[in-house]
């Protein structure tokens, strides 16, 4: 059993977690990261409930290990995924956080999870509802910097993660930013007791979305990552490609709530369009601005085992810096 905080918690051998994505964090792909001693999250926060109650099934089919499911705290989808939860049991709940967590919700909800025997995850971008997730009873949570991918804010992992782990007294997660085992033991510095990465599991041998997909993140370079819908209020990292550019396009040339209109018919279903058709020029490839280190395909253990041996070597290495 291993000793780390995190670990011990959630039942895992090793202390990553793979961050959520619709479209992408498919069965396969969740279960491959439970299997290799982390933990596989579903993306299925805003999916029908069969297909929610069809991917904890395959999931369960693919691993015996522990495994999670996304769930957005939105107030009006809780009681129909709460109802899925109690019947399929997957042994961790990961709660995806709008800006301003209400304690209450999370005092009631994540009682019922508890009841249930799930652990609770919480992702949140802001030190505020950091500490309203442990106050709403979370076991761990995941403060994720503006670095990573999707739906962020503008806090840097770096900021985030010293000060929830000042403050908290559950595991603190670093999400934002890591690729490898320089980046995890950047974490470890600033008191994380483990990691969640998402972009670096676009690309493995695992995943189920297209190669074109997984390509678009290999073949990412420096500067090729905007964010994209600061309109709307939900901004949104992606690699820079043709539908990044007409939606910045749309930002530069109207005000905000004509730009966020616009936008809407844009980017509607462009997500789908990119990990589930393969288009990659006017689908949103969702993805962190360590992209670029992402330069091949390889196996999810691969991935991990990699970054943690990594890991090790450079926190030796530290001991070793002269002042």
């Amino acid at each position: 059993m291993s000793k780390n905080q995190l670990c011990k918690v959630l039942g895992i051998k090793k202390p990553v977690i793979q961050g959520p994505m619709a479209w992408v964090s498919t069965a396969p792909l969740a279960a491959a990261v439970s299997e290799a001693g982390g933990l596989g999250v579903l993306g299925v926060g805003f999916a029908p409930i069969d297909v929610m109650i069809s991917q904890i099934e395959d999931t369960k089919k693919l691993t015996n290990q522990p495994f999670g499911i996304n769930v957005v705290m939105i107030p009006e989808m809780l009681d129909a995924v709460t109802e899925v939860a109690l019947k399929e049991k997957p042994p961790v709940i990961y709660a995806d956080t709008v800006l301003g967590l209400d304690v209450n919700l999370c005092k009631k909800y994540f009682g019922i999870w508890h009841n249930g025997g799930m652990k609770i995850i919480v992702k949140a971008s802001t030190l505020d509802d950091a500490v309203i997730a442990e106050a709403g009873g979370a076991d761990v949570v995941i403060v994720k910097g503006w670095e990573g991918g999707g739906h962020v804010t503008f806090e840097a992992t770096t900021v985030l993660v010293p000060q929830a782990a000042d403050r908290l007294s559950i595991p603190v997660v670093a999400s934002g930013g890591i690729a490898d085992g320089r980046g995890m033991a950047a974490a470890v510095a600033l008191g994380a007791d483990g990691f969640e990465m998402g972009t670096v599991f676009l690309a493995c041998s695992e995943g189920t979305i297209p190669e074109a997909a997984k390509q678009a993140v290999v073949n990412a370079k420096d500067m090729e990552n905007v964010i994209t819908g600061l309109s709307t209020g939900e901004p949104c990292r992606q690699i820079k490609n043709k539908l990044s550019d007409e939606l910045l396009q749309i930002e530069r040339t109207y005000l905000a709530a004509e730009a966020a209109e616009k936008m809407k018919d844009v980017a509607e279903g462009s997500l789908k369009k990119a990990m589930l058709e393969g288009d990659v020029e006017n689908g949103a490839v969702m993805a962190g601005q360590i992209a670029p280190l992402v330069t091949s395909i390889r196996p999810v253990a691969e991935i991990i085992d990699t970054a943690l041996e990594e890991c090790r070597q450079v926190l030796q290495n530290m001991t070793q810096f002269n002042f």
